[in-house]
């Protein structure tokens, strides 16, 4: 298993990926892929919430909604399975947490 951790600024007009090779650039094992884990992901930012879904999500289509300082942990992902995140308005912050299998 591997650990990886990351912050990704997001901005209100295109979803970002979250969970992908792209992302793992904090690595402290930079030769880590994405394969099966767990992301736990955190809006760091103080007023401005953060909707997280598929690659269409927007504020009004989203499957969490993650308000500023709340954190949300998903289990089981495969690769296949990519979480996209998109902010509500500004360029918030989110921090993200990866344990792989890797």
């Amino acid at each position: 298993m591997a650990l990886t951790h990351s912050v990704v600024t997001l901005n209100s007009s295109t979803a970002t990926a979250i969970n992908t090779d792209a992302v793992v650039t904090t690595s402290i094992e930079p030769r880590n892929k994405w394969q099966y884990g767990t992301v736990s992901i955190q809006n760091t930012d103080g007023t401005i919430t953060v909707y997280l879904g598929a690659s269409n999500v927007s504020s009004t289509s989203y499957g969490v909604q993650l308000v500023a300082g709340a954190s949300v942990t998903l289990d089981s992902l495969g690769p296949e399975e990519v979480v996209y995140a998109i902010a509500a308005s500004g360029s918030p912050k989110v921090a993200v947490l990866m344990v792989t299998s890797a």
